[in-house]
């Protein structure tokens, strides 16, 4: 799995704390207060238009960084999907960001990022080029929805851009590699 993760190059130190309670308690009463410490620790938060407000696109790309370091160490934020999702239907969205990814399915951007429900739009086509579609689902997070940073996303061993390497001819693949093409002309 370390061999799929996403690595970026980030000249910040993260500092993680851990509080821990000790009683003595039988097997039981532990694993019982283990769970409710867990699930009472989990991140619930919802994006606010104050809080998308708040932010700059530095600030936004530097969560971003931090969160790929939590992800790279195995630190994630544990959230309550769940309760997010009950929380953000009743209300607006107000991501902070729109990445543009690849379809990659061993590639999932929330969570290469450590981000929550809300936080983020995503943008996934084989091989993360940008057309018209994509353009327009760029300006409606931007220019409607407020998000304030747009991050196109690449990873290792990408399958649309070897089959623009190799020339693969098949189907609507075909069309969808002549987006890829020029940039493999370039290299």
């Amino acid at each position: 799995m370390k061999n799929l993760m996403i690595k970026f190059i980030i000249s910040s130190i993260m500092i993680t704390t851990f509080c821990a309670c000790s009683l003595k308690t039988n097997k039981a009463d532990t694993f019982m207060k283990a769970k409710v410490d867990a699930e009472t620790s989990m991140a619930t938060h919802l994006m606010t238009k104050s809080k998308q407000d708040s932010l700059t696109p530095s600030q936004i790309l530097q969560e971003f960084k931090d969160g790929n370091e939590r992800f790279n160490s195995g630190t994630v934020t544990q959230r309550n999907h769940s309760e997010e999702i009950r929380k953000i239907a009743t209300g607006g969205q107000f991501p902070k960001a729109i990445v543009l990814s690849c379809v990659d399915s061993r590639v999932p951007v929330e969570d290469v990022f450590d981000q929550g429900i809300g936080d983020v739009f995503v943008g996934r086509v084989a091989g993360n080029f940008v057309n018209i579609d994509l353009l327009g689902s760029m300006e409606f997070a931007c220019k409607v929805s407020g998000a304030k940073l747009i991050i196109v996303m690449g990873h290792q061993n990408c399958g649309a851009i070897k089959g623009a390497i190799d020339d693969v001819h098949l189907g609507n693949i075909t069309s969808m590699l002549a987006n890829i093409k020029p940039a493999v002309a370039m290299s």
